[in-house]
């Protein structure tokens, strides 16, 4: 997918993990974020919290809606607190061809590009299949007999005991 920040319009694009929109039990999100152009500050550079991938639960993912459509389901039990983030986000500037790998559980975010300058950027992402992780029916993204998911493997690794 070819992320676009348009010169003094590009958007902001809020916290978030990408667990919430590839959920997978357990787990098992991994970005691969390419800067296609230089990336600053001014055009919406990336910002991480750091360690957040241990701290910070995925409280909701995005699902097909039974009614049609798209929207968020909680994973949190309603009345249950969770403990706020804390820390200071930290912003990567990157050059062209510069590559950011993001565990699918850390917090990250953007802000609006308010530079003279477009901010482009292609990514993708990997998961676990079975058997080392589920992916479930209701998730918005589904696999057809016409569109499959991408596989690296045919199969599964075989283990090897020494």
């Amino acid at each position: 997918m070819i992320i676009t920040k348009q010169t003094q319009i590009g958007g902001a694009v809020p916290e978030h993990n990408d667990s919430t929109f590839l959920y997978t039990d357990p787990p098992t999100a991994l970005g691969f974020w390419i800067a296609l152009e230089k990336c600053t500050p001014d055009n919406g550079a990336l910002s991480f919290l750091p360690g957040s991938h241990f701290t910070a639960p995925i409280m909701k993912r995005f699902v097909r809606l039974p009614e049609g459509g798209t929207g968020f389901e909680q994973l949190v039990p309603h009345g249950v607190e969770m403990p706020l983030q804390t820390g200071r986000y930290i912003l990567e500037a990157c050059n062209p061809g510069d590559l950011v790998l993001i565990h699918g559980s850390v917090l990250h975010k953007s802000e609006r590009n308010t530079s003279p300058h477009t901010r482009f950027a292609y990514t993708f992402h990997m998961i676990d299949s079975p058997p080392y992780a589920l992916y479930d029916h209701k998730n918005w993204l589904q696999p057809t007999p016409e569109m499959p998911f991408s596989h690296i493997l045919d199969a599964p690794n075989v283990v090897v005991e020494v």
